[in-house]
């Protein structure tokens, strides 16, 4: 009885009367690490039973199973205002503008990979200062269809909200032979453009699937031949224009020959490397995205969330 009179006392003065754990300790003669050993214990045996209240709960719960599940700095799952992919992408897009200002610091390089999701989340970013902030441009971008990438506007629309300076790439992704590619590469402004995305720190991408209703597809990056390519070669996902398997294995290498882009273990090597990627359409791509260990933050919807959780 001592004992739970004494753990009731430490709880209630913690808990309901917002005392610090020093200040119980000075009350009650004993030392701090003692007071949180006992309210540890408090909450072990049933003392002390927490009850959290808000609509994003199963959100929070989501994020942590994510987080536990596939070893992630952070997980964020949006609930869209409807079940449509329009509503997912602006959902993220928002959740990302939420994100952003809270991890960016100083002197970051702010690596981009546009997306229609990246679009949403530029449109929402408000102003935040840093100092020595720069966005860099990930992969090429000129427009082969009547699609738009918003590349551009992407890349210049950050920078503003960070008071920093933009470089893109202003090349095209993909090119038709390798040679074209190594050409372009001599140019002094693409090579140090590339050289600078190398050493981002924070990567922001969105991940596409391999399909008619990708971007890539829709861009004219990829034709029916290509994609039907892709698939024979096991493709289910691209970063920044790179493809990669099931098991997140870079593939197609005829394909990467051609391509302007930084290399996928790049992501692997950012302070920060966030996907912004829903839909269960995307669950494959994005299974294999975290199965490469190409981001260490994963942002999505609530459905697409548990479809991971199942499936792994």
């Amino acid at each position: 009885m001592n004992d739970l009179r004494l753990l009731t006392k430490i709880a209630t003065l913690y808990y309901s009367n917002d005392l610090t754990q020093e200040e119980i300790a000075d009350r009650l003669g004993l030392s701090r690490q003692k007071i949180g050993r006992l309210l540890t214990q408090a909450k072990r045996e049933g003392v002390v039973q927490i009850s959290i209240h808000s609509p994003l709960l199963f959100s929070a719960e989501l994020e942590y199973q994510l987080e536990q599940r596939f070893g992630l700095a952070e997980a964020l799952v949006v609930e869209p205002r409807a079940d449509t992919e329009s509503a997912i992408k602006e959902a993220i897009g928002e959740a990302a503008a939420g994100f952003l200002p809270r991890r960016i610091v100083n002197g970051d390089i702010i690596g981009i990979s546009w997306s229609s999701v990246l679009l949403e989340c530029a449109l929402r970013l408000e102003r935040t200062e840093r100092k020595k902030i720069t966005v860099v441009q990930m992969n090429g971008s000129l427009d082969r269809s009547s699609y738009s990438t918003r590349a551009e506007y992407i890349i210049h629309r950050i920078s503003q909200a960070f008071g920093g300076e933009a470089q893109s790439l202003v090349a095209p992704m993909l090119v038709d032979r390798p040679e074209i590619k190594d050409s372009l590469l001599t140019d002094s402004r693409i090579a140090a453009t590339l050289d600078l995305a190398s050493r981002t720190t924070v990567a922001l991408f969105g991940v596409g699937n391999v399909s008619e209703q990708s971007s890539l597809y829709k861009a004219g990056y990829v034709d029916d031949a290509m994609l039907a390519h892709l698939l024979a070669a096991g493709a289910v996902g691209d970063i920044c224009g790179r493809f990669f398997d099931a098991a997140g294995v870079p593939c197609a290498p005829d394909i990467a020959e051609r391509t302007l882009a930084v290399d996928l273990d790049v992501l692997r090597l950012t302070r920060l490397s966030v996907a912004v990627a829903g839909t269960l359409a995307k669950i494959d791509a994005i299974l294999a995205t975290l199965a490469g260990r190409y981001c260490n933050v994963l942002i999505t919807d609530v459905a697409t969330a548990q479809t991971l959780l199942e499936k792994t």
